[in-house]
């Protein structure tokens, strides 16, 4: 049989070649997933972690020399932090100065530190674990912090509700989240944690996270989840 001229060209050229296979649903989702992971920008380099800024003496007649004289012969660190109104003395103490500071803090007649503003627990990892105290004073309008670090080892300071009623959910919350104990609690029960959960501490840095999942493929194809509820 003889063909127009165009339509020969075309039966030539089409002779022997199979016909195409159209991609499988699989392949078809994958090429937009490839694509937008192509398209993806990098993920920018690790910050490094940041450092602790450099500490700063408090100036002369600041409120930790009215503390020293108030209980002398307690080693303290005193530096000057960050506040709510501008900053403030921050002193740091041993466990075992702990409640003779927080009792001249309280008690002495220039320093009457009589509230309690809160006390939390900071994980500072490799240093241990460290308890902060924010007190202040209603008749001086003062404030001062005080810290003190244990080890993960004996993750144990006094309790000092006994000074301050005010201490007692504190102290059982940071036990809760840091494991901290607080010796001489009337009542160091979980707070905010089930009553059987004593073993688990959320804000530590060393509990498991859950590990991140990426969603690649038809997860990520235009329109997923459209109508779920």
């Amino acid at each position: 049989m003889t063909l127009p001229d165009g339509q020969e060209q075309e039966a030539e050229g089409g002779a022997g070649e199979a016909p195409a296979t159209p991609p499988s649903p699989e392949a078809a989702a994958e090429k937009p997933a490839a694509k937008a992971a192509a398209d993806r920008p990098a993920r920018p380099a690790k910050e490094a972690e940041p450092k602790e800024a450099p500490r700063v003496a408090p100036p002369a007649g600041s409120i930790n020399e009215a503390l020293a004289a108030a209980a002398p012969g307690v080693a303290m660190t005193a530096y000057m932090v960050p506040g709510t109104r501008g900053e403030s003395v921050a002193v740091e103490v041993s466990r075992d100065d702990l409640v003779a500071v927080m009792t001249a803090a309280r008690d002495d007649a220039g320093l009457k530190l009589d509230y309690l503003r809160c006390l939390s627990g900071v994980d500072w990892q490799e240093e241990g674990l460290e308890v902060v105290y924010h007190l202040w004073s209603f008749s001086k309008f003062h404030a001062l912090t005080v810290k003190t670090r244990v080890s993960y080892d004996d993750p144990t300071v006094p309790s000092v509700t006994a000074l301050y009623p005010a201490a007692n959910w504190h102290e059982r919350e940071t036990r809760d989240m840091f494991g901290i104990n607080f010796a001489g609690h009337p009542n160091l029960v979980p707070l905010l944690l089930p009553d059987d959960m004593t073993d688990h501490f959320p804000l530590r840095k060393d509990n498991p996270l859950q590990e991140i999942e990426e969603w690649q493929g038809e997860n990520l194809r235009e329109g997923a989840g459209e109508g779920e509820e």
